[in-house]
């Protein structure tokens, strides 16, 4: 799309808009809490965060909410571009690729859908709302990923569909929706090289505390 449109959001009535929704969470988080110490829980899970947090803003998505072992994520909250699937995707893929006992870090899933949201005014100190189908989709699409993984729904499939190829789809019952969804799980192997130098070029791998690593990686 050549030109960005550009919409005021209206925080009494709400606004209508395209974007995609992001959701990445921590795997094992529950077992970790259950296991340690508060504060070895935020020194497992603060560096990674932060690195999670820079590369969803790094492909332009707006963070609303954190919920301590993850976000939601939204593209196209303020501008359609027309490549919001695909930000959110290549994001999402970085995500996962992110943690993992390799790294000496706990691992990422993630999921991502596409489609009209609402967007209106929320609760201090949230500066927005977000309602509609693709965010209750991509929370469920996040749940059903496993370590490591990413799964996204069909409408954000459709539209990244040249950039992968053939994706087996799975025909899935997520959990409070009627019907089932066709879901995809994509790999972090597809994420571009072009990605992949850049976070690595970036800054130094922090280490986080052994006991908290071992109890997360073996849930």
């Amino acid at each position: 799309m050549d030109v960005v449109q550009q919409h005021h959001l209206d925080h009494a009535t709400g606004h209508r808009r395209d974007a995609a929704v992001l959701f990445a969470d921590l795997s094992g988080f529950s077992r970790l809490v259950e296991t340690v110490e508060p504060e070895i829980v935020y020194q497992v899970v603060q560096p990674l965060m932060d690195d999670l947090v820079d590369i969803a803003r790094h492909h332009g998505g707006e963070i609303q909410q954190i919920m301590g072992d993850g976000f939601m994520c939204v593209f196209g909250l303020h501008a359609t571009q027309g490549d919001e699937a695909e930000r959110a995707v290549a994001a999402g893929l970085e995500l996962v690729a992110s943690g993992g006992a390799r790294l000496g870090l706990p691992s990422v899933h993630a999921g991502v859908e596409t489609g009209e949201i609402y967007v209106t005014g929320s609760w201090p100190p949230a500066g927005y709302g977000v309602w509609g189908r693709p965010v209750n989709l991509a929370s469920r699409l996040c749940d059903l990923a496993g370590p490591g993984e990413l799964q996204i729904g069909p409408h954000a499939f459709a539209q990244v569909r040249r950039l992968f190829g053939p994706v087996r789809a799975a025909r899935t019952r997520l959990k409070g929706v009627t019907t089932p969804v066709l879901t995809r799980r994509i790999s972090p192997q597809h994420l571009p090289q072009q990605a992949k130098a850049e976070r690595s070029s970036g800054a130094p791998s922090r280490e986080c505390c052994q006991r908290g690593h071992e109890m997360i990686d073996a849930a």
